[in-house]
């Protein structure tokens, strides 16, 4: 029986594509750059190899001693490498400082997510967020969607300096929460590499949140949804 339901956050709970879209259009005429659609889908195309790539230790930064500074680096990288390298680290810096916050200011909140959250909050479950996203918009992203009182822990990877699918993730979230019973616990997410594959290999039940086709299918969840208010069959 299950007791905790931790709940991915970026295109799980919120619609992370169109935040990015609309926070990056936003940068881009603030600094005052051409914004297209093309340059957008060349940002978020770094911005996902960025983290994925970190995800699998092929990028390694000059302060893994320091998580602030860590995460400061990487989140510059991504436009350092959108810009050719055509600016300097400081000027990246300022432009992901501009994004962050435009990142804030408008959340789009997945369908059916509020509904299902206040559900499974009367239910009694013990609700808890756990994703890869930075620490600085979590929260306000959880405010702006209106699930901030039914979330009892909200988990980062920063936290930790490991992301989904690693083992030390899991084990951060598991001692912030205090769950001792993996048995007890189901993981929801709709990233196959990440969410499934990551709780699978930690030992815990897993639902995949399947809004959006995959060619290859190479982790298989204990349950599989189209939309969160499924879940209503399941728990």
């Amino acid at each position: 029986m299950y007791k905790t339901i931790i709940f991915d956050l970026d295109d799980t709970l919120t619609d992370d594509y169109e935040n990015t879209k609309e926070a990056f259009k936003l940068t881009m005429k603030e600094i005052k750059q051409e914004y297209t659609e093309q340059n957008f889908i060349k940002f978020h195309t770094i911005d996902k190899q960025t983290w994925k790539r970190r995800a699998e230790g092929k990028i390694i930064t000059p302060y893994e001693d320091n998580k602030e500074k860590k995460a400061e680096w990487l989140r510059a990288h991504r436009f350092l490498e959108y810009f050719n390298n055509k600016i300097s680290y400081e000027e990246a810096v300022s432009a992901n400082e501009i994004y962050m916050n435009k990142m804030k200011e408008k959340v789009v909140c997945r369908e059916g997510a509020l509904e299902i959250i206040k559900y499974l909050y009367e239910k009694g479950y013990q609700l808890l967020i756990a994703t890869n996203g930075p620490v600085i918009p979590l929260k306000t992203k959880i405010e702006k969607i209106g699930i901030q009182d039914y979330i009892t822990t909200i988990f980062s990877a920063e936290e930790v300096g490991f992301m989904k699918p690693h083992k030390k993730f899991y084990d951060g979230l598991f001692e912030k929460a205090k769950i001792e019973e993996k048995e007890q616990v189901l993981f929801i997410g709709d990233e196959l590499e990440k969410d499934i594959k990551g709780g699978i290999e930690y030992g815990i039940d897993t639902c995949w949140y399947r809004w959006k086709e995959e060619n290859e299918i190479l982790w298989k969840p204990k349950y599989e949804i189209n939309q969160l208010s499924d879940l209503k069959k399941i728990l």
